[in-house]
């Protein structure tokens, strides 16, 4: 039985660390102050959309988002991992 457990043990530990790895962005910081310009993550393919600004942080954890063309606050809560700072 070990030597089962032995390659689910390797192959889970490589697993978590790389789920974490992809989860953070090097770009977010520990906390976006409100006002600041970001790009979110786009749920379709996985590419950058700019044009947003932090509205409010969540208390329990990650953010409200306003979009700048129309000053709507959209309706999701953004993970850390979605949101990064805008380059522009």
């Amino acid at each position: 039985m070990s030597s089962t457990n032995e390659p689910r043990d390797a192959l889970d530990e490589p697993r978590s660390r790389s789920m974490g790895a992809d989860s953070r962005s090097p770009d977010v910081e520990a906390s976006l102050p409100s006002g600041m310009r970001v790009q979110v993550r786009r749920r379709f393919d996985g590419g950058w959309a700019s044009g947003f600004q932090i509205c409010a942080a969540q208390p329990h954890g990650g953010y409200l988002v306003r979009r700048l063309s129309d000053r709507a606050v959209l309706p999701i809560t953004f993970a850390e991992a979605e949101v990064r700072s805008d380059p522009v």
